[in-house]
C-alpha cells in the first residue's frame, strides 16, 4: 500500500508538472467596438433617444404653462396697483393674483420634481440597457474561447474619450476574437440595424484574346 501511494503521488506530481507546461492559450478583443456595433446597442441608443424626446417634449408644456402663469399673474398683480381702477377691482385682482402666483410656485415645483425623476430614470434605464447588451456580448465572447480553446479572453480597447492605460500593452491582433464575435452578435439583425456588407473587390476586366501572328510568306 505504501508503494503505491507513493506512485500515485509521483504520477500526480507529473501530471501536475505538465499541466503547468502547457502553454497558455490567450486572446484579444476589442470590447468597446464589439459593444458599439453590436446592432442591439443601436436600438437600445434609439430607445433612450425616444424616451428623452418623450420627457423633452413634456417638461416644454410644463414650461409653456409656466410661462403663461407668469403673463396672468403680472397683468393681475398691474391691475391690482392700477391707481385708475376702483378698489373693488384692485381687491379682486390682488385675490386673483395671489392665486395665480400660487399656482405658478406649485407647477414650478412640479417641474422641479419631474426633472430629476426623469434624469434618473433616463439614468436607470441607460445603466440597464447598457449591463443587458454587455451580459450579451460576454456570453458570446465565452462560447466563442470555449469553441477555439481560448484559456483566456483580454479586452484590448482603448476609449479616446476617457484615455488611460490600456489592459493590453502589445497585440499582433493574431488571436483577435472581435471581427468574429460581432459577426455572431449582427447575425439576427434586421432592417436599418443590420450592419452594411463590406465591399467587395471589382472584378478584373476582361481582356480580347490576342490574335495569332500572320503566317510569313515563302518564296517558291
Amino acid at each position: 500500500m505504501p508503494k503505491l501511494a507513493a506512485a500515485a503521488l509521483a504520477l500526480a506530481c507529473l501530471a501536475g508538472t505538465a499541466a503547468a507546461q502547457e502553454p497558455l492559450k490567450i486572446a484579444t478583443i476589442d470590447l468597446l467596438k464589439a459593444f458599439d456595433s453590436y446592432w442591439k446597442t443601436k436600438l437600445s441608443n434609439d430607445q433612450l433617444k425616444e424616451r428623452g424626446a418623450d420627457f423633452d417634449k413634456a417638461r416644454i408644456g410644463m414650461v409653456e404653462d409656466l410661462n403663461l402663469l407668469r403673463e396672468e399673474y403680472t397683468k393681475l398683480n398691474a391691475s391690482a396697483q392700477d391707481p385708475a381702477n376702483s378698489d373693488e377691482k384692485r381687491e379682486a385682482d390682488l385675490k386673483k393674483a395671489q392665486e395665480k402666483f400660487a399656482e405658478f410656485k406649485r407647477l414650478e415645483q412640479q417641474v422641479i420634481e419631474f426633472n430629476k425623476n426623469a434624469q434618473k430614470t433616463l439614468s436607470d434605464q441607460t445603466h440597464r440597457l447598457r449591463k443587458g447588451r454587455l451580459d450579451e456580448i460576454q456570453e458570446v465572447i465565452r462560447a466563442k474561447a470555449v469553441e477555439l480553446g481560448y484559456d483566456l479572453v483580454i479586452d484590448s480597447s482603448q476609449d479616446v474619450l476617457l484615455p488611460r492605460t490600456p489592459t493590453v500593452l502589445f497585440t499582433t491582433g493574431k488571436n483577435d476574437l472581435t471581427a468574429m464575435v460581432i459577426d455572431i452578435l449582427n447575425q439576427d439583425a434586421a432592417g436599418k440595424y443590420k450592419p452594411d456588407e463590406p465591399a467587395k473587390p471589382a472584378a478584373p476586366a476582361a481582356t480580347a484574346p490576342e490574335k495569332p501572328p500572320a503566317p510569313v510568306p515563302t518564296n517558291p
